[in-house]
């Protein structure tokens, strides 16, 4: 029965972190569109979460300073490059084409995991890895003339971002905790985009008041969602909250209606549903090993 309520309660805060990368995703949309900088964003992302964390929680904030190494640079650089890329994608490419697209990241993780840390490539993992592509291909729609353009290419550059640095997540050491690691990654971008702001102030537009509830939902959407997600991955079994990451396709269905008036074309939508359960078939076949042998000890 515990397990059971950790894992609904799992279940529940992936919820949340969707949602509020979906809002942190609709709110860089909304700002690239009026002219600001994805510098200017990465800074409201990641130095004032860092400041806020400095002042809450100075102990663990001193510690993840003093972390510091060769490979949460390297992470945080990949972080970076997503961070940038997801904004410039935003301002040519609708919310929710964006959101189908990203979710090739499991696959691309998938694809990693086998590449460097010689996981086995099962015929399911093959086929849900022809099932994705065939999935972006169709959300993309080359057969429209206007429909295959270089721009569409950066969501997968952020999916295959995104896996390299979850990938060099796995290989910190067990000393440093997760929460150390976020704020390291806090601490390093929000000083490159600080000092890159200072040195280039140009890049800096000041917030009307009609942008200014934008650039404050940015750092408040992305402490929830990455305390909700590092708290979801500790109480809960990965097999079952790994779906419920799926949520973020449909909250940017209806947030890029009601900000960008964008309504899902069918290649969208049967193109998500590919990418939906290609990954659906790579959570099954991770764990199915695993619930195998539980049956078994029952």
């Amino acid at each position: 029965m515990q397990t059971k309520n950790h894992n609904m309660l799992g279940a529940m805060l992936i919820i949340v972190a969707t949602l509020s990368l979906t809002l942190k995703d609709s709110a860089d949309k909304y700002l690239i569109q009026h002219g600001y900088h994805p510098i200017q964003m990465v800074f409201f992302r990641f130095a004032i979460p860092f400041l806020c964390m400095l002042i809450f929680m100075p102990k663990q904030t001193k510690t993840a300073i003093f972390a510091t190494n060769g490979k949460l640079i390297l992470r945080a650089g990949l972080f970076l490059v997503c961070a940038i890329t997801s904004v410039i994608a935003l301002k040519y490419i609708p919310l929710e084409m964006y959101i189908i697209i990203v979710q090739m990241g499991s696959i691309a993780y998938m694809l990693g995991g086998t590449l460097f840390f010689k996981e086995t490539l099962t015929p399911i993992k093959i086929i849900a890895t022809l099932l994705g592509f065939a999935g972006v291909v169709i959300v993309i729609n080359p057969t429209n003339i206007s429909g295959l353009q270089w721009i569409y290419l950066l969501p997968l550059l952020i999916a295959i971002a995104n896996s390299g640095y979850n990938l060099i997540t796995k290989t910190i050491d067990s000393k440093i905790s997760l929460l150390s690691v976020l704020i390291n990654s806090f601490f390093i971008l929000g000083s490159i985009s600080s000092l890159l702001l200072l040195v280039q102030p140009q890049m800096w537009k000041t917030p009307t008041l009609e942008a200014l509830p934008y650039f404050i939902t940015i750092p408040i959407v992305t402490i929830v969602s990455q305390l909700c997600l590092i708290k979801a991955m500790n109480i809960a079994e990965a097999s079952h909250v790994a779906p419920f990451f799926y949520f973020q396709i449909v909250f940017s269905c209806i947030f890029g209606y009601w900000l960008f008036d964008e309504l899902p074309t069918y290649h969208t939508l049967g193109g998500g549903l590919f990418i939906v359960i290609a990954g659906l078939l790579i959570t099954y076949s991770n764990y199915r090993p695993i619930t195998k042998a539980s049956h078994k000890e029952c």
